[in-house]
């Protein structure tokens, strides 16, 4: 006697249908609940964000948003999981079918893998985490972690755990992790400034503002260029009026730099600030800098500077035919301006007329 077919030898799977449609209905809500999560967690940012008159956030609100942000990655880590097994479920009963008709059943549509999510941390956990470290002495640790935070959180997240350590974590916490910030690459540690500043963390943002001061001279154009794109053009010409009494050496390099990048309205402002030095390390910098870089400097210098200081580098470039000359142009460039300078230059007994160009050793033809 023959049996009859069931459904599952006919490549049906009942079962299966319906853990399908069970985890599609699971997976819905949870879609659901993440828009939810996530419009919340909008909403909070925003309400730090309009805190009056930029004051630090209050606490309870920076604990609601990671709160907030830690409820939508985990939704969205389990939303990822039910997609995965609802795929290998579909897969397989595709596959059951596939078997049970070969002439009918389509060929398998690969779908294109997922980009790895990778996990974000709970920000109120890792807070705990720097105090409980504080707590029981292992303070180095502390700090390490702190170091960890600034350079692998994205800046957003990384101003929040600030946020978090100012109000209850222990003392220069926030101050640390704000100062190692400064180690990220530039763009990084520019979004990480303004996010402090949107969050209210003054003396924060000044800290790591601060620490840009410790940036070499090489590393500077590209800081530079990271707070202009950032719309923070006045932090740029701070930094650049701090470079304006650096050494020499560097003061060169970086003009040098910035020159080499493109950045020539930067090297005029950086040697505009520096031409307020004494006379003579006026003189020695116009002797270190390329040829280009000290005539902008010297002609700045004859801009700024009164008669009787002009005079005086004047007499300290005078053993230097060329930079004296190339000062001396700047003046006759124009004479007007400078007549009391050029007649204070006559009266020193230093040239005031462009020193002869030297004549070929075949004399005229």
């Amino acid at each position: 006697m023959r049996m009859r077919p069931t459904a599952r030898d006919a490549g049906q799977d009942p079962e299966g249908e319906q853990q399908a449609y069970e985890l599609r209905a699971e997976l819905d809500e949870l879609l659901r609940a993440s828009r939810y999560a996530s419009q919340r967690e909008r909403r909070l940012n925003e309400a730090i964000r309009a805190a009056p008159g930029r004051q630090r956030p209050d606490g309870d609100l920076l604990r609601q948003l990671a709160q907030a942000r830690t409820l939508r990655e985990g939704l969205g880590a389990r939303c990822l999981q039910l997609s995965d097994r609802l795929e290998a479920l579909e897969n397989r009963l595709r596959s059951r079918q596939s078997e049970s008709q070969p002439a009918q059943a389509p060929p398998p549509q690969d779908r294109p893998a997922r980009p790895a999510r990778p996990a974000r941390p709970d920000i109120g956990a890792l807070a705990e985490r720097v105090a409980a470290l504080h707590r029981t002495g292992a303070i180095a640790e502390a700090t390490e972690l702190l170091s960890r935070a600034a350079t692998g959180l994205d800046p957003a997240d990384a101003a929040l755990l600030a946020g978090m350590l100012s109000r209850r974590g222990p003392t220069g916490a926030s101050l640390h992790l704000a100062r190692s910030a400064a180690r990220c690459a530039p763009e990084q540690a520019v979004a990480m400034l303004a996010e402090l500043r949107e969050l209210g963390l003054a003396e924060e943002a000044a800290e790591l503002f601060h620490a840009f001061w410790g940036y070499p001279a090489s590393a500077l154009p590209a800081l530079l260029a990271a707070l202009e794109r950032a719309g923070q053009g006045a932090d740029g010409a701070t930094l650049l009026w701090e470079w304006g009494s650096a050494p020499t050496q560097e003061l060169t390099a970086l003009a040098t730099g910035l020159r080499r990048t493109g950045r020539h309205a930067d090297v005029r402002t950086l040697l505009r600030q520096a031409a307020g030095r004494p006379t003579a390390e006026l003189a020695a910098l116009a002797a270190e800098l390329p040829a280009e870089l000290a005539t902008v400097l010297l002609y700045e210098l004859a801009a700024l500077r009164p008669p009787v200081e002009l005079v005086k580098l004047a007499a300290a470039l005078d053993t230097s035919p060329e930079l004296y000359g190339r000062l001396l142009a700047a003046l006759l460039a124009d004479g007007a301006r400078h007549r009391a300078t050029l007649a204070a230059l006559r009266s020193a007994g230093l040239p005031t007329e462009p020193a002869a160009a030297p004549r070929s050793r075949w004399g005229r033809r």
